[in-house]
Parts: structure tokens; sequence; C-alpha cells
């Protein structure tokens, strides 16, 4: 019998490559995050003694080795082996080799130690995209746009990122020395940093919007310190003004289930289930409630959700609407409804093993069905995300089981949250999306920064009346030109407002040196957040009435 509190179930030519790659991606780290479960299967160990499938994948192993043409890669076709047998359980059981498990790690742990910058090559060159605030690289004056050309005395053109990773990382309060290039300067800047604990933010944004009086906060994914980044920010805009919080989730692929519990449990009123989990070995179920330690619990919320929103980010959608405490807004969520946990072997490698089913307050299991193959299982996430038309004309038995909310609304299992409020995430021409994956316009947009030197007038001033000019454009069009991306002009038309709000977005970054005001540009253009605002006063609405006494 399936958990809930609840009552339980009654029976063009343009086309969005971008944004499918784009949802690929946040997905795909959701094969590695997912919901991760923090405490382990009791008693789970490693037998001896052998099964006749055991003896029979033995002998195979034996005839390899033994008549096969060439030499065999025993760590390859080992490995191979345990990825083959995992992929026959579900998307999510996957293998992470050794390599791979620390950096995996240091991302859902939320820090490491370095210096402190976010990367990228570019045309051979280790490019600071931007410092983060606060560590060795920032004090010491690191700017966007900044190239690293020598490590320890040593080129580092042409070096790869994971060579980067190695050199610039290292024990906290050891020492690195660098070489900087930087526009306007002609002489190589000698630096050395001494290497501290580098916090990774889940918390990618917060800020208050153009009105003055709602609060704007992203989150990337959950890991260890979401919660405690998280009331940090939504303390910090409260001294701002906030009287209402638009919540994104957008992309947000996943993380620990404890976490997503923790930032649910913010916003409901105390002794409410937040999720149940479900699984066949002992210590695999469980149940989480709302501690009636919420510091947030009568805001007017509204979640914006995607088909890159995933596992953990899907818990709290989940929750909240089925509490009917705020307004889920957006396209239907990815549907990842199983729970994880990491088993470390003997080299250090992970076999992250799915280990339980997840359950909304209501009773749903949102996991999208995996029976037709990976390809399918992606592509149908993204169907539903796209096609909002077919989802609107749909009949309610179509979208999965029925099941209600606290107030008696109509929500569905077996394919994601259904968002209350549909938005229709827009469509982007081959020209738009070849000018992004090709990183034409984020290049462009980075040298264009580049010319313009030191801001000579506050952000917000930018942010309202700075725009590229046609002259600029030209040099755009060109530049696409010469890398084999013609000018469409019809393309270019259909997605200008976007494609001009990503070029400011670039500049801002790189002109005022941090990602803070990417985002702030991003969002003062994005029609989703616009949509949600005009619907906070529904919004309100559910507040006000989650903070009601339940009738019984």
């Amino acid at each position: 019998m399936r958990p809930g509190l609840m009552s339980q179930t009654q029976n063009s030519s343009s086309h969005n490559r971008l944004s499918f790659v784009l949802m690929l991606a946040a997905v795909l780290l959701a094969f590695v995050a997912g919901v991760l479960w923090t405490d382990g299967p009791s008693a789970i160990g490693f037998p001896g003694g052998s099964t006749d499938h055991e003896r029979k994948f033995q002998d195979v192993i034996h005839l390899v080795d033994q008549v096969y043409v060439d030499e065999p890669n025993d760590s390859v076709m080992y490995e191979g082996a345990i990825r083959g047998l995992l992929e026959q359980l579900d998307p999510h059981s996957v293998y992470i080799p050794p390599e791979q498990q620390e950096q995996v790690s240091e991302t859902m742990q939320g820090e490491f130690s370095g210096i402190g910058i976010q990367f990228e090559i570019r045309d051979g060159v280790v490019t600071v995209v931007s410092p983060i605030p606060g560590t060795p690289a920032d004090r010491m004056g690191l700017r966007a746009g900044d190239q690293i050309v020598e490590i320890e005395t040593v080129s580092a053109i042409g070096i790869s990122n994971e060579e980067v990773r190695l050199k610039l990382r290292g024990p906290e309060g050891t020492d690195v020395a660098i070489g900087v290039r930087r526009v306007g300067k002609a002489e190589l800047i000698h630096l050395t940093l001494t290497r501290g604990k580098i916090p990774i933010h889940s918390v990618e944004a917060a800020f208050i919007l153009d009105d003055g009086r709602t609060g704007y906060v992203m989150i990337s994914q959950f890991t260890a310190v979401t919660d405690d980044e998280l009331e940090s920010a939504l303390l910090f805009l409260e001294q701002q003004g906030m009287e209402q919080l638009i919540l994104d989730l957008r992309g947000n692929s996943g993380g620990y289930r404890v976490q997503a519990h923790e930032v649910a449990d913010k916003f409901l009123t105390g002794n409410k289930v937040i999720l149940t989990t479900l699984g066949r070995a002992e210590g695999t179920s469980d149940t989480l409630w709302s501690t009636g330690e919420q510091t947030h619990a009568y805001m007017p919320l509204i979640v914006l959700v995607s088909n890159g929103t995933a596992s953990a980010s899907e818990i709290v959608a989940g929750a909240i609407q089925d509490y009917d405490r705020g307004l889920i807004l957006g396209q239907p969520t990815f549907g990842k409804g199983l729970v994880q946990y990491p088993f470390e072997l003997e080299d250090g490698s992970v076999v992250r093993i799915t280990i339980s089913r997840w359950y909304t307050p209501a009773g749903r299991c949102v996991q999208r069905p995996w029976d037709e193959g990976l390809g399918e299982y992606l592509m149908s996430a993204y169907r539903d995300g796209h096609d909002l038309d077919s989802l609107e004309l749909a009949s309610p038995d179509s979208l999965g089981e029925v099941y209600y909310t606290r107030t008696g609304r109509r929500v569905y299992g077996s394919r994601g949250i259904q968002p209350d409020v549909l938005i229709d995430p827009g469509m982007i021409s081959d020209y738009g999306a070849d000018l992004l994956s090709e990183r034409i316009l984020f290049d462009w947009a980075r040298d264009l920064a580049d010319t313009m030197g030191e801001p000579v007038r506050p952000f917000a001033q930018f942010l309202e009346d700075w725009y590229p000019t046609r002259v600029q454009l030209n040099s755009l069009f060109s530049l696409a030109a010469e890398r084999g991306v013609d000018y469409d002009s019809e393309g270019w038309n259909q997605d200008v407002d976007y494609l001009v709000d990503q070029i400011r977005a670039e500049v801002a970054q790189r002109l005022y040196n941090g990602r803070e005001y990417l985002w702030q540009v991003l969002i003062n253009g994005d029609a989703t957040v616009d949509s949600a605002l005009v619907r906070m006063p529904e919004a309100d609405g559910l507040a006000r009435s989650e903070s009601l006494p339940e009738s019984g």
C-alpha cells in the first residue's frame, strides 16, 4: 500500500535543441547526484559463495582471459560488466570510478580546498569566468577575463580542465604561484595565493526584484550546505524588505534528500509528512515530518520548475503543492522518484544503487517509466516539458494516477510534478541555438566586455539602459559567419530579446566581476518570473489558507 495522509488515489521548423541539451546535462547530473540517502541500509555485507549465475559469469571471464584474440584489459572488462549489470536495474543505479568520485563528493559536500575561481579553457588558455567572493582569488584581485598562463612557473597553455583542478587545488594553507595575463596590462602579473576552503554554493542567486518586495532565490542543487545557505539568503532578503518569494528550482537535478526535507520544512507548519520512502531492505523505509520550527511559514510562495527539475527538487515542489502552501509554475518536472545510496568499494570507486522509492505527502510517486530504454526515458521528459498544448488538452487519465491536495485540488503521479500553472518555455531558432551551443555569443560578449574597461556607471544603471549597438551586433554576426554560422535574419528576429539578454548578462558578469550580476540581468528579462509576479495574489491566498487550523 502506498503511503499518504491525504485522499488516496482514485482511479514547427523551429525546435528547442538547446533546451534539450541543457535538460539532458542537468538530468545526467541526477544520475550521479539524484536523491541521496544519508544513512545506509542496515547490515549490508558482501557474502561469499557463488550461485549458478555467478559461476556462469566466472566461466565467461575465464574463457575471455584464456582464448580472446588480444590480451584483454581486465580493468575495462570488469568495469564494463559492472555498468552492464547496473543498467539492467534502472537509469539511476550507476558506477562511479575512483577518479570521478572525489569530484562528486566535493560537489555534494559543498566545499573543496583551492584558490576560488570559476574558469573555462578558452582557446587553450585558462580563463577566469568569475572569482568566488571571499576566496584567495577574490582577495588577491583576480578578475573575470584574467588568463592564467603559468602555474608554478610552468606554462599553462593547452592545459586540460582536470590538470587545472589538480594544480590549483591542494591542502588548505599551501601556496600556489600563478602568472596572469590581463587586458590592458603589458606585463605578466605574478601572484602567490594561499589555498583555502572554497564553498560550492547551492544557492546560486538571491536578490530583491524591481518591485522592491519580491525576493528571488535560485537553488542549483541540494548539497550538504543548502539549508544553511537558503536560511541566510532568506534572512538577508527579509532585511531588504522581502514580503513574498519566488523559489527557482528550474534545472535543479537534485542532491541530498535530507536537505530537500529541511528546505520544505521552512515553509510548512509542524507535524506534516514531507516525504515517505519505501524500500525492500531493512533500514530503507522512512517518513520525514515537518518539525514545527518553520522560519517562513506564511510568506506567499511560488516555486518555478522545468523538465530539468529532478529528484530532491521534486520533493520540495511536491510537498509545497500537496499542502497547497504555494503555487508550482513552469513545465512538468523530470520525474525521478527513486532514492540511491552510495556503496564505496575497496579501490575508492562507488556503486550508487537504488534502495527505495519516495512518495509525496499525498502518496504520489513521481517516477517516470523507464521500461522503453534510456533514450525514450529522457525524450519523454523533454516532450512533456515542451508539448504543453497536448498536456492542456489531455484527459486526466493520461496524465497519470490522480491524487488530491489538502484542499481537494487534483494532482498527478508517475510523470513528474505537473505544475499548477503551465508556462510555455518558448522555442529557439536554429540560428539562435547555434550561436549559444557553439559558444559564439558568449565568446563575443566577453571580448566586448574586455574592450569596455572598468565600469563607469553603477550596475543598476547598466541594468536599466545598456544594450549592444547595431554596429556591435554586426561584429557578432561576422564572427558567427567566420565560425560557419551564417546570419539568419528570421532566426535572429525571432530570438532577439532572449539573445540580447544573454549578451547583457555575460557583459555584466565580466564588467562587474561576479556571477550575481549575470543572474540579475537574466531574471530581469525572464518571462516565467514575470508570470509568477502576476500570480502572486493567488499564492498569497494559499499561504493564508495553509496557516489556518485543519478541520477534522
